[in-house]
């Protein structure tokens, strides 16, 4: 077994780490788009439901993943300061907290879901998206946790076949599960929810298996299981801040696509779909975010920051590069995609939704305009999550929080709320406020990095890798120059 050496922040060794990663990431949103394909399939009032109970479900799954991936920035800064023994110590305390989620999770999903039914908050088919999907949560933190391991050494590629793993199973059983086949009885918007949760088991237990091998337990002590409630609460500062900031700005958008489900068909159904093909392209924001803050996090156990400024440039250029690339593809094939999510005409005109022939028209026209809108709002959010993967690579997570929490109430749910929900406006202006509010985010995280106050920020002691010796057989190579 050997560890990787991130020794600069140049574009190649950015890509290097990111890419497998944004394979990775490319198969867990395939899943969410052909949960959301065969359900509109299905029904459009599944589709619905999915969008809205969906947005709320993710609220409280991201926070848990978004601490659990805390670990990957004490495996990244120990692995730059070559503390190879001390890999598995983070990662089990985010096992232990994955425990604790499932406690979290199984309460939310039976009792969470019958309150929100209770109130009003939802309807049939999104208590059981919700309640399914509550279900599977912790496993998805469970799998987080145990991938910090990987990338926090810039071991990426593991993650992109696990991501592969899981997909198939999911694209498998969707069908399986959705529509009713092999004797499998239809279950609808609950199949769906049923069919992801199997593929993240399954991941859980390959990655877990190779996480615990005997080679990776003594070098990297990844056998080291006991609770360490030190590095726990180190963990806790660090990711506490930006798991609340997920929590809300997930919950923010499920206010959105709640306000937008109000106001008309037309709103909520462009809304689903277009969000619907977001989560597609959502893979390069997500691996770029995750692969800087890796080596980032190793180049700063390195005491190497001034390469942090040359990784910064370095993402700029891939955000730019897939920017082209996605106007040339959703540009080219936007037809393609609309239609895909307009197969099944039962499913829209004997649904709930009430649609109309015309409506379908105006539907079509709306999202058209979406996809240019997609464009310039992926760019953005690509830059805003490069900043937020170099700014927690550093532990600088605190002052971001307020940040994000400040952008999406004041630069995109309150416009919202007054110049689209107030005056009942066109969906095309609620699509602008998206790119509004990217901009902004994007240029306040952008501010917080120039200033360099996270330069400042220690997350392990200087004298700490002296009492960890390197394996001794070969454990280092290059990743690149």
């Amino acid at each position: 077994m050997s560890t990787h050496e991130i020794s600069n922040g140049s574009l190649r060794q950015l890509w290097k780490v990111s890419s497998a990663l944004m394979i990775s990431f490319l198969s867990m949103v395939a899943m969410m788009f052909a949960d959301r394909l065969f359900l509109s399939y299905y029904s459009a009032d599944a589709l619905s439901a999915a969008t809205s109970a969906g947005t709320l479900f993710w609220a409280g799954s991201f926070m848990c993943v978004t601490f659990a991936a805390m670990g990957e920035v004490f495996v990244a800064q120990y692995n730059g300061s070559k503390q190879y023994q001390k890999l598995g110590n983070p990662v089990w305390q985010m096992i232990w907290f994955s425990g604790l989620s499932f406690i979290f999770f199984f309460a939310l999903g039976s009792f969470g879901s019958d309150y929100f039914m209770k109130i009003g908050l939802m309807n049939t088919n999104e208590v059981e998206y919700f309640r399914w999907n509550n279900y599977y949560a912790p496993w998805l933190t469970l799998l987080t946790a145990i991938s910090a391991f990987y990338i926090g050494q810039g071991k990426t590629s593991i993650i992109k076949w696990m991501g592969v793993l899981g997909n198939g199973v999911n694209i498998i059983l969707d069908p399986i599960f959705i529509f009713g086949k092999f004797g499998f009885p239809s279950m609808g918007i609950k199949g769906a929810a049923i069919a992801t949760g199997v593929g993240i088991i399954v991941q859980v237990m390959v990655i877990g298996t190779l996480f615990l091998r005997k080679k990776n337990q003594e070098s990297f002590g990844t056998g080291n299981w006991r609770f360490n409630k030190s590095l726990f609460f180190k963990c806790m500062r660090v990711g506490i801040p930006p798991a609340l900031f997920v929590l809300f700005e997930l919950l923010g958008w499920a206010t959105f696509y709640m306000m937008m489900e109000r106001i008309s068909t037309k709103h909520i159904l462009v809304a689903s779909v277009t969000q619907s093909i977001l989560l597609l392209f959502l893979f390069f924001g997500l691996g770029l975010e995750k692969g800087a803050a890796a080596i980032a996090g190793n180049l700063i156990g390195a005491k190497k920051h001034h390469e942090v400024k040359r990784l910064f440039w370095s993402g700029i250029k891939l955000s730019l590069i897939f920017g082209m690339v996605l106007a040339i593809f959703l540009g080219t094939f936007s037809d393609f995609f609309i239609n895909l999510f307009f197969k099944n005409p039962e499913a829209l005109t004997g649904s709930a939704l009430g649609m109309s022939p015309e409506m379908l028209g105006e539907v079509k026209t709306a999202l058209k305009f979406a996809m240019i809108t997609l464009i310039i709002y992926l760019t953005l959010e690509n830059v805003r999550w490069l900043l937020s993967g170099l700014l927690t690579s550093a532990g600088d997570t605190f002052f971001p929080m307020i940040l994000g929490l400040i952008s999406i109430w004041c630069f995109m749910l309150l416009p919202t709320y007054f110049f689209v929900v107030i005056p009942k406006a066109p969906i095309e202006r609620a699509l602008n406020i998206w790119v509004f509010y990217s901009f902004m985010a994007a240029t306040l995280f952008l501010i917080r990095f120039a200033r360099g106050k996270w330069k400042e920020k220690k997350l392990i002691s200087d004298g700490e890798g002296e009492t960890c010796p390197v394996p001794s057989h070969d454990t280092t190579r290059e990743m690149g120059n």
